[in-house]
């Protein structure tokens, strides 16, 4: 939303009244060039006492210094443009620099004075300029969040504005009133707003103005659901704003709502800290407490509710401070939402209540809906069934209108009030119904990591369903809604990505940035600007990966009917593990028999796996002491033990000796499963979900090792000597190391092969999984680079550290280069989940490529290897128990 008019330039005019004009005119399009000239117009008018012309011209320096965030100085230069005006007894003049001032009092915090003085304008004004004058009134009304009051002044204007052919401020009533309509949900109003505002800059060179006008076609696409054209237009105006030399933090806000809403929190963090920063740089303090409400939302998401309690008490008291009613009630309901995620008290649900009633008044209707989800929910905690049944019916209302997370949230409301009412199976519905939403949002967005991230929607459902199938004891429903609340993202895979050229230079460029940090830290040089390089870099092509569409001719894997999985299972077992309230579940299939087991607390696992990788490293590492190796057995004796006895004892007998195709939950996702005792000797598949492996099973290639390429990264001891071996063992293999092993070429010789076995140094980023990497010859290859393959490698070896290692979201979703190359076809995938020594590692590798060479299928092949390394010694067996076979091992 702008406050002032935005201007084309012109040129210079010689004549006081004419120069005075002109400043004025690109006061906003070029504020420092406007200054300038309307300084020297000021001082020879006060030589000459023409009053009006020295009005204009500080009025002109009010509204750039206003533009340039010198508040001081605009407040200044404005009520110097008052006193002139008045000793020209021009009332007109006086209400335009009013008009001006009252812009100025708004940003620096001052809303009721602000009102004053352009009502006080408009005493002054007729015609066209008190058309202007209630354009600027219905902006600040917009900011306090009276929007009656400015869509009416809005109305009443833009007639008069339109037959002067005011094209401007027309501009801007366009620009502004969108707003108002998006916030009211008339999406299709707002739209007409903006494209008729658009084209009204596009045919008069309002280039500053354009770039508003993107940023609220964004703010549209984002309330609509559409993530990745709202960041194609913030990206626009960004653009707009750079060329003009304008920050504009609502920008940064925005961008953090929409990582916000696709649960990217630390992006969103992030921007929403910069918008903070640059609204306090700018002195806008009247636009703070939206910022740290926005803030105290993402430290919800985040998990810091102290954080999230803290800033939401400041904005309840800025926003009471501003007389706000409309940010008040989202404050409230924002602390009341983080003092219930705490879990120090439960809140009664009249609050809740009292919450949705006061959104729903300001117009809030989907944060009404949140607040009569949650009242439901805590009058449900209460024992208040009548309560919750009034309250969750209220929300549910909602499930067929709006963006998907609504009517995502208002299907789980319908659920828990059929639940509450006694009726399961509509509730089963209803749950069912919900996800399918959240599915049909996921498929709109192109990259994986967004589909990831905006299934938390997903989860909330899914853990229901789950919960309901638990308590009723049902192993195949408790199997379904599993499947259904994990790796959803995966499912949905595209046959041909896009060749983007510009993503495609970025990464070339990231991977030149990364080399020149290596070279600066090996010379002792200065890094400093490459690492801000870097951070840029990364910055901008995860920002054109979130903006890619989705790929042509994608479709989501539909899972199997239970029979058919039991027939692709055969002798083999499917062991699927579930959390709910902190306790560890497991559902078996065995030959058409499916089991539920209770198991125990998952607290058993993240503990036993914070020791894990130490007592595994000393075992493997041919330097340690005879001391520190009998310690690191004994710890990993113990670690073993329990592990076994939670998650392999009670399920002995469903499964026997069998094969295992094994699907983590949590803290499991990183167990490296050849430590525990019953699957030592065992061959084991780790998969994301069912869903996922009866997909890549019934697409996998030809068994017979066709085309292979052996890969062998920079700085990495025995790496050439590794992948000259592996090459050797396979007929016709290509062999890329050196200088070839650049990451175009092994990019180039991952497409279409049967099977690529890489030995490099491998760099895992907890921060952001996505540039997780495989050190090359030239830099990083990036899980970015992995997604633009065409034709992913049927097998895939990683021989670097933490490779498989994934990074687990909300619902069990997970991101990370083993299961990148899993969700774009890879049928099979050796990697270590734990950092490896290369040089104990070697023999495990080969002995495995002797394996697939005769003929062995990978998870037997694997375990094989193994068996043979352990043979001689711990050293041998600790090296091989970090690895993991991913994907279809297994038939």
């Amino acid at each position: 939303m702008s406050l002032e008019i935005p201007y084309g330039c012109a040129e210079l005019m010689t004549d006081l009244t004419g120069a005075a004009s002109e400043a004025l005119r690109i006061a906003t399009e070029a504020p420092a060039r406007a200054r300038a000239l309307a300084h020297g117009v000021e001082v020879a008018a006060r030589q000459e006492r023409n009053w009006a012309v020295a009005s204009i011209a500080a009025r002109a320096q009010g509204v750039a210094a206003l533009h340039m965030r010198d508040l001081d100085a605009a407040s200044r230069y404005l009520r110097a443009a008052i006193r002139a005006a008045q000793r020209a007894s021009s009332s007109r003049l006086v209400g335009e620099a009013r008009m001006s001032l009252a812009a100025t009092l708004l940003v620096r915090g001052y809303p009721r004075r602000a009102i004053a003085a352009i009502s006080s304008s408009l005493d002054c004004l007729d015609g066209v300029a008190a058309a202007r004058a209630m354009t600027q009134r219905a902006a600040i009304y917009q900011v306090l969040g009276l929007d009656n009051e400015a869509l009416t002044d809005l109305r009443r204007a833009l007639p008069v504005l339109r037959q002067a052919g005011d094209v401007q401020w027309q501009t801007r009533v366009h620009t502004n009133r969108s707003l108002l309509l998006i916030t009211r949900r008339q999406f299709a109003g707002a739209e007409a707003d903006l494209l008729a505002a658009r084209t009204l800059c596009a045919d008069n060179g309002l280039a500053l103005s354009a770039a508003y006008v993107e940023q609220n076609l964004g703010v549209l696409k984002a309330s609509q659901g559409n993530v990745v054209a709202a960041l194609d237009q913030f990206d626009r105006a960004e653009r707009g704003y750079l060329a003009a030399d304008v920050q504009v933090p609502s920008l940064l806000a925005d961008r953090a709502e929409v990582y916000l809403s696709t649960r990217l929190v630390e992006e969103a963090r992030s921007a929403a800290e910069a918008a903070v920063a640059m609204y306090r740089a700018q002195n806008r303090s009247v636009s703070i407490p939206n910022a740290r409400l926005l803030l105290s939302t993402v430290a919800l998401v985040q998990g810091d509710t102290e954080s999230a309690i803290h800033a939401a008490e400041q904005a309840i008291a800025a926003f009471r401070r501003l007389r706000r009613p409309d940010g008040l009630a989202l404050a409230r309901l924002a602390r009341l939402q983080a003092i219930v995620a705490a879990g120090q008290r439960t809140p009664a649900a009249s609050q809740a209540r009292r919450c949705a009633a006061d959104l729903a008044a300001v117009g809030w209707l989907v944060p009404s809906l949140e607040a009569r989800v949650l009242a439901g929910r805590l009058a449900l905690a209460r024992g208040n069934r009548a309560a919750a049944r009034h309250d969750l019916r209220l929300a549910s209302r909602a499930r067929h209108a709006g963006p998907a997370d609504a009517r995502a949230r208002a299907w789980l409301a319908e659920a828990l009030l059929r639940r509450a009412d006694g009726r399961r199976r509509a509730a089963s519905i209803a749950l069912s119904t919900g996800l399918r939403v959240v599915e049909d949002h996921q498929a709109t967005l192109g990259a994986t990591e967004l589909r990831a991230h905006v299934s938390v929607h997903r989860g909330a459902l899914a853990r229901v369903g789950l919960a309901m199938a638990l308590e009723d004891g049902n192993a195949r429903r408790v199997l379904s809604w599993a499947e259904r609340g994990r790796a959803s993202a995966l499912l949905l895979r595209a046959p041909v990505p896009p060749d983007d050229s510009i993503l495609a230079e970025q990464l070339a460029d990231l991977r030149q940035t990364m080399s020149e940090i290596n070279e600066c830290r090996a010379t002792g040089a200065p890094i400093g600007a490459r690492l801000q390089r870097q951070v840029e870099l990364e910055r901008a092509i995860a920002d054109r990966s979130r903006r890619l569409p989705p790929r042509p001719g994608s479709a989501r894997a539909q899972p199997r009917s239970l029979a058919e999985l039991c027939a692709d299972l055969a002798d083999a077992a499917l062991v699927e593990y579930v959390e709910s309230d902190g306790i560890l579940h497991s559902v078996t299939v065995v030959r058409g028999r499916v089991r539920l087991r209770r198991l125990g607390a998952a607290s058993i696992v993240s503990d036993a796996l914070v020791h894990l990788p130490f007592a595994l490293h000393r075992l493997a590492r041919p330097s340690s002491s005879p001391a520190s190796r009998l310690g690191a057995s004994a710890a990993l004796s113990r670690i073993r033990q329990r592990l076994d006895a939670l998650l392999m004892a009670p399920l002995a007998r469903d499964i026997g000796d069998r094969p295992l195709v094994v699907v983590p939950t949590g803290a499991l996702q990183s167990l490296p499963w050849a430590i525990v005792p019953s699957c030592r000797d065992r061959a084991v598949t780790v998969v994301p979900s069912a869903a996922l492996w009866h997909s890549a099973l019934h697409r996998r290639g030809n068994d017979a090792v066709g085309y292979v390429a052996s890969v062998a990264g920079p700085e990495l001891p025995g790496a050439r000597d590794e992948a000259t071996a592996v090459a050797k063992l396979h007929s016709g293999a290509s062999l890329l190391v050196d200088e070839q092993a650049s990451a175009a070429a092994v990019c180039s010789a991952m497409d279409g092969a049967s099977l690529v076995h890489v030995a490099a140094h491998g760099r895992l980023r907890s921060d952001n999984p996505l540039f997780s990497a495989l050190q090359l010859a030239d830099g990083p290859l990036t899980v970015y680079d992995l997604q633009r393959l065409r034709c992913a490698p049927t097998q895939v070896v990683l021989a670097a550290c933490e490779a498989a290692q994934p990074h687990v979201l909300a619902g069990d979703e997970v991101l990370g280069l083993a299961v990148a190359l899993l969700a774009q076809g890879t049928s099979s995938l050796i990697a270590p989940l734990l950092p490896i020594l290369d040089t104990v590692t070697v023999d495990l590798m080969l002995e495995y490529h002797r394996q697939l060479v005769s003929g062995v299928l990978p998870a037997f092949a694997l375990t094989a290897a193994r068996q043979k390394v352990s043979a001689d010694g711990s050293a041998g067996w600790a090296a091989g128990a970090g690895f993991i076979c991913m994907g279809v091992g297994i038939r």
